[in-house]
């Protein structure tokens, strides 16, 4: 039943979400509601709590999954990986002298709270905080393994 999920419902929870990634708490949990329901419905598992049912179907919380694709989505924008001009969305300072790795990401300053969950704004502490070296920049999959071994749990909030 969990590959089921994953293959049939799942995509369908997450199309397109660099576009649409819901950002009121209210929607969050609206969307999550539908893989914790599908997870209290596993007679075997029922009895645990959520996020004891996610480990042990070795699922996760699809905020977190999310988050996971916008990095991956900036990662292919900013490494050319998309033919999407980086420079239309993000204001990169590649020379700066501050810590961490060599691209990062600024806000542009905006006048009013309306942009502050576009992509291209709410991916930007995220992305910073990440631990780039260049061998993590080689490949899509070096980048993943990035993220994943990544701790995200800052920018984990309901």
């Amino acid at each position: 039943m969990t590959r089921a999920f994953t293959v049939y419902v799942r995509p369908l929870l997450e199309y397109a979400l660099c576009v649409w990634s819901p950002c009121s708490i209210k929607d969050v949990k609206h969307i999550e509601s539908v893989q914790r329901r599908f997870t209290k419905r596993l007679s075997s598992i029922t009895n645990l709590s959520y996020t004891n049912r996610l480990i042990a179907l070795g699922l996760d919380i699809l905020k977190h999954r999310r988050l996971q694709q916008d990095l991956l989505h900036t990662y292919k924008v900013l490494y050319g990986k998309l033919s999407i001009d980086h420079t239309d969305m993000f204001c990169i300072r590649l020379h700066s002298i501050t810590r961490g790795h060599q691209w990062k990401l600024y806000p542009n300053f905006h006048c009013t709270n309306l942009r502050k969950n576009f992509f291209c704004e709410r991916v930007i502490s995220p992305w910073n905080s990440l631990d780039i070296t260049n061998d993590d920049v080689r490949s899509v999959a070096a980048f993943k393994r990035l993220v994943k071994r990544s701790n995200l749990s800052d920018f984990m909030y309901f």
